[in-house]
């Protein structure tokens, strides 16, 4: 029988993860430097054993990330990993199983992952909430000229006014999650790719910061060419946007390409005078409703008159039952209900619903929401969904 429980043994752990992730053996001291980190700034480690043996194992990371007009607590499930020789054996079962109760134990709401497979991972909760969007251009195609007014400088680690700036837009938009400075390193360091410089570039109007983003440098392994990754592209005016196209025009002498990951509402095509050579929307993280009765009084911008759900969750009895779900503009009210339901579907259903990536009545065409009777078309309108955290 296995047995579950959180660990410190950093060393076994790396083991089952270098395999399962195909870790080249040059980069396991900094593997198990990336995981000590973790854990020392707040995630926690959770194994499987058979008898003495650890089996399996993931890493739970702490966050806070906007769910529509709140943020909330979310649980990163990361290094998702099990023994070759325990593949197919029910270790990764018996451990989801185990990971959705301790973190509605710690009081987590929600929970996110990035999945191998969708398919796997839907079985347990989890929902696909959020698609990435991948654009790839020479700099040299960018039209958009700089503000003078607006100055810029790099930076390798953010300083406060960029970690305030990035807050505050992580409270305003998308499902972006507050980041401390161990989440700052966390998104920075390059453990896992061959990066040859990373850092932050701060831009400001008018003596007030209004703009940032993330860049990752790499070089070809066949030649001297050199390409960028773009990450968190965040303004607050155009005079900003235009001058931080424009910095990534000015890098067209040295840079062969520029990979953009932004959200899918992101439009680049204005700025261009050719066409990208890739453009792509890419399915990404997958969440779960953890506690459900704590998502009352989650802030929101809808109306809903009253919908009542029939709520099937295998893994958290706490999330079954029938819940009554209203909003009058500003909250989501979420209650048990004896009143008969009007829909019916599982916990990973209503978790893509209430994230904003989908609607009631596009799960209803599925076949994954299930109309009962007296359902009058109430719906939760969607909204743009992203998150950027990697785990």
């Amino acid at each position: 029988m296995y047995e579950y429980r959180r660990s410190e043994d950093i060393n076994t752990f790396m083991e089952i993860a270098s395999f399962s992730f195909a870790v080249k053996k040059s980069r396991h001291e900094l593997l198990r430097k990336y995981i000590s980190e973790v854990l020392a700034s707040g995630a926690e480690l959770y194994t499987v054993h058979d008898g003495e043996l650890m089996v399996a194992g993931y890493i739970l990371y702490p966050f806070k990330m906007k769910l529509r007009d709140s943020m909330v607590t979310m649980g990163g499930i990361g290094l998702v990993c099990s023994r070759a020789d325990f593949r197919g054996k029910g270790t990764i079962r018996f451990m989801l199983e185990n990971a959705v109760k301790t973190m509605y134990e710690e009081g987590i709401q929600v929970s996110v992952l990035y999945p191998f497979n969708v398919g796997f991972y839907r079985k347990y909760g989890w929902e696909v909430f959020f698609k990435t969007k991948r654009i790839v251009i020479h700099p040299g195609i960018i039209d958009a000229k700089p503000d003078p007014l607006v100055d810029y400088c790099y930076l390798p680690f953010p300083d406060n006014e960029v970690k305030d700036f990035y807050n505050e837009i992580a409270k305003r938009h998308y499902n972006l999650a507050f980041r401390n400075d161990y989440q700052w390193r966390r998104h920075l360091m390059t453990y896992f790719s061959d990066e040859a410089s990373c850092g932050v570039v701060k831009f400001k109007h008018n003596g007030k910061t209004t703009g940032m983003l993330t860049q990752f440098l790499s070089r070809s392994d066949t030649g001297y060419e050199s390409s960028l990754t773009v990450k968190d592209f965040f303004y607050t005016d155009r005079e900003t946007k235009d001058t931080m196209l424009a910095y990534l025009k000015s890098l067209s002498h040295q840079i062969k390409d520029i990979t953009l990951v932004v959200p899918e509402n992101f439009e680049l095509w204005p700025y261009l005078n050719d066409r990208p050579k890739e453009e792509k929307l890419e399915t990404s993280g997958m969440i779960r409703i953890i506690n459900l009765k704590s998502l009352n009084g989650l802030g929101v911008d809808f109306e809903l008159p009253t919908l009542k759900i029939k709520v099937r969750d295998r893994f958290l009895k706490e999330n079954s039952g029938t819940f009554a779900l209203s909003a009058d503009g500003k909250k989501l009210m979420i209650q048990k209900t004896e009143v008969e339901p009007e829909l019916e579907c599982d916990i990973a259903s209503l978790s893509v619903v209430l994230s904003g990536l989908s609607s009631f009545a596009e799960l209803i065409e599925a076949g994954q929401v299930k109309v009962l009777d007296n359902y009058k078309l109430q719906d939760i309108p969607k909204s743009v969904t992203f998150h950027s955290e990697p785990f």
